[in-house]
């Protein structure tokens, strides 16, 4: 069994830039690390307008390369992604509205000054793994493209253990797939506790994450980084929860737990960077 890791490193592999950016993805560790391994395996082929609030990031990095992210659209004019994603870029385009990675019906170029980073997130142990891109213009809402509710702001919040969940993207299918997917893929998992997550992962899950079981192989993966994590809420409806932060770096259909930031635990930083509740 592989001991438990506690440090995190980004490790990038570059694809064919035109059609498969560089991705943040994950590489085998000396002993006693953890990395960066965000990703959607064994899922099922998303259809047209099942998730109009699932966004792309085509990302261009200080070194001149590209990387590929996940989010979500939280408002007409607010998107929702990793930190990880945005620290140290020159640029970045939302693809809005289309299961197609590479035919989207609305993209916006974010200003650097637009890119909201969580000022206490720390890439080494990638806690508060969470910032807001703030488009240049607001959205036009369709059938495709319509943002996705948070948790109330102002309500006692549950764990969320043990319920059924989606996460949707465009990351790898599986962990020998050399690309990104062109179709959105999503899977369908069981939240866990954070005991259980902490079985695996140690302290470096807290309080501000959320996991779920991948049992089988069904799982984020390399490209999904950022994307969503969605419960159907008694009285919301669909709502998200969490937000694609990181895995095991032995892969992404080995079963280890994939882990999420917790939405609950930065509702009022939304609120205060974006104006946007759900009160």
């Amino acid at each position: 069994m592989c001991k438990l890791q506690t440090l995190f490193v980004i490790g990038l592999f570059l694809y064919s830039v035109r059609a498969y950016p560089l991705d943040l993805t994950a590489t085998d560790l000396p002993s006693g690390q953890l990395q960066i391994n965000s990703r959607i395996s064994g899922g099922d082929l998303a259809a047209e307008n099942q998730f109009p609030y699932q966004v792309g990031l085509n990302i261009e990095t200080t070194q001149g390369k590209f990387t590929w992210c996940g989010g979500s659209l939280i408002s007409n004019q607010w998107v929702l992604t990793a930190a990880h994603c945005v620290e140290s870029i020159t640029g970045v385009i939302v693809y809005l509205g289309s299961v197609n990675r590479l035919q989207p019906k609305q993209t916006y170029r974010v200003a650097l000054n637009d890119i909201h980073i969580h000022e206490h997130f720390k890439m080494a142990s990638l806690i508060n793994d969470i910032a807001l891109l703030r488009l240049p213009s607001k959205v036009s809402y369709s059938d495709s493209i319509h943002p996705i509710k948070l948790p109330r702001i102002f309500s006692f919040h549950p764990e969320y253990e043990y319920r059924e969940a989606i996460t949707s993207g465009w990351g790898r299918e599986n962990d020998v797939s050399a690309n990104i997917a062109s179709h959105l893929k999503y899977v369908v998992r069981y939240t866990l506790t954070n005991a259980e997550c902490q079985f695996v992962y140690g302290n470096s899950v807290r309080t501000s994450n959320i996991c779920i079981d991948t049992t089988g192989g069904q799982s984020t993966c390399s490209g999904d980084s950022g994307g969503p994590l969605v419960i159907n809420d008694d009285f919301d409806g669909p709502i998200q929860i969490g937000l694609t932060s990181f895995g095991k770096s032995s892969g992404c259909t080995k079963g280890y737990p994939a882990v999420f930031t917790r939405l609950t635990s930065y509702l009022e930083w939304i609120y205060l960077i974006s104006g946007v509740a759900n009160f």
